[in-house]
């Protein structure tokens, strides 16, 4: 792949982000879950300078309402502390048009969401950096935030990235995987001034399992 078609392609995966992302924050703005997700137009972020993540937030207590939900179709599993409501929308971009898989519940203080992209082979000939760094940068940028701390991360051989930013209306926390030609977007963004401590543990829940036949 030459440098002009993996540009390309860190800008699809940067307009995907950006329209589903901006869904988990407007859902913590608002106790309600959406009917679907808003559609914002596409648009590449400059790279932001993060200092070295912090620990992530401390884990809370057991919760009696918190259950762990499999996808297969997707080939995740995660814990929510109610059952996500599942939307598929089709999204056109100037780079294409791709389905987003989107997974969202909401408490009265935090929206917890999950996105899932498939890429196909273009994602599989692009350097996941590359991929990853534009993800974070446009999910961040869409929501008019300052990206605080960001790092690598791995989810078993897959590499990802961790990151925690702030905006006026939202604190939140989001890592986002590779794997394959699939990128996983996990978020957790409480409103502003909300204390959301299960954070951690709907970040570090999510898990791969095998994924259905299609």
């Amino acid at each position: 792949m030459n440098l002009a078609a993996r540009r390309s392609f860190v800008n699809r995966v940067i307009a995907c982000v950006l329209l589903t992302f901006a869904a988990a924050c407007i859902a913590a703005q608002t106790p309600a879950v959406p009917d679907s997700a808003p559609q914002t137009p596409a648009a590449q972020s400059a790279p932001i300078q993060a200092s070295p993540a912090p620990p992530a937030p401390s884990p809370s207590p057991p919760h009696p309402d918190w259950k762990t939900y499999s996808f297969s179709a997707d080939g995740f599993s995660a814990s929510f502390p109610s059952e996500p409501v599942e939307q598929k929308q089709t999204v056109q971009t100037s780079a294409g048009t791709f389905e987003l898989r989107t997974y969202l519940a909401a408490s009265p203080s935090a929206a917890l969401y999950i996105g899932v992209c498939d890429y196909g082979e273009a994602a599989m000939e692009s350097d996941p950096d590359a991929v990853l760094d534009g993800a974070k940068n446009g999910a961040v940028s869409n929501v008019n935030a300052r990206l605080i701390s960001s790092k690598k991360v791995m989810l078993g051989i897959y590499p990802g990235i961790a990151f925690e930013a702030e905006s006026p209306a939202s604190h939140f926390f989001g890592r986002i995987y590779l794997v394959g030609s699939i990128l996983y977007q996990v978020f957790v963004a409480p409103a502003a001034g909300e204390n959301f401590p299960e954070a951690a543990r709907f970040l570090d829940s999510f898990q791969l399992i095998p994924r259905a036949s299609q």
